[in-house]
């Protein structure tokens, strides 16, 4: 399958928010337990201004796969060289290499702004997720325990960090996997990886 990566603009308003909502309702990959109304849009592109908003269509269906941002971890820019990720993908377009492809373009864009670590706040519960992030080379940095209740469980905040190579520093990078997929940015076609995706 063929998947085309886009900045995040308003034609992706709804898609983005219903696939935003169905894990707020259905599991632990997203924080709130009320699914967000449409203008929640809004803040999504607020807090990466200047970053990098996508979302995943596939190509050909215009369906949106999944959605990920790149923002600031804090305002103060002391904090400028790290950056959060988030990554949220349709169920049925997990495990397709898609979610490799993601995060190697956030990282690529990264870079470029300066930032050499990057952080993903993760659920503990969100099992999936961890395992995504420690395969691609992110390793536990902080936990939170037992400060979120959600549906009346109890869940760790589990922080996670990867240090990127920034002009030519040297910092450890997740391996390469065997290419599956291929995913057009812009005018260009870039192959993905394989690997399990739940992010």
């Amino acid at each position: 399958m063929r998947y085309r990566l886009e900045a995040m603009t308003e034609a992706h308003r709804r898609p983005v928010i219903d696939l935003f909502s169905h894990y707020v309702r259905t599991s632990f990959a997203a924080y709130p337990e009320t699914p967000f109304p449409y203008e929640a849009f809004d803040r999504f592109l607020a807090m990466s201004s200047g970053y990098l908003a996508v979302a995943t269509t596939v190509d050909g269906a215009g369906e949106v796969a999944g959605f990920a941002f790149l923002h600031p971890h804090h305002p103060a820019a002391t904090f400028r060289r790290t950056a959060e990720v988030a990554t949220f993908l349709r169920p049925l377009h997990t495990r397709r290499g898609l979610g490799t492809l993601i995060l190697d373009r956030l990282e690529k864009e990264a870079r470029p702004l300066g930032a050499d670590r990057l952080l993903a706040s993760v659920s503990s519960r969100n099992e999936a997720s961890l395992r995504f992030h420690t395969k691609h080379g992110f390793v536990e940095c902080g936990r939170f325990r037992e400060i979120g209740r959600k549906h009346g469980v109890d869940f760790d905040v589990v922080w996670l960090e990867k240090r990127l190579v920034i002009a030519g520093r040297l910092f450890p990078l997740n391996q390469g996997f065997t290419a599956r997929v291929a995913i057009k940015v812009g005018k260009y076609a870039e192959i993905g990886s394989s690997g399990a995706t739940s992010s």
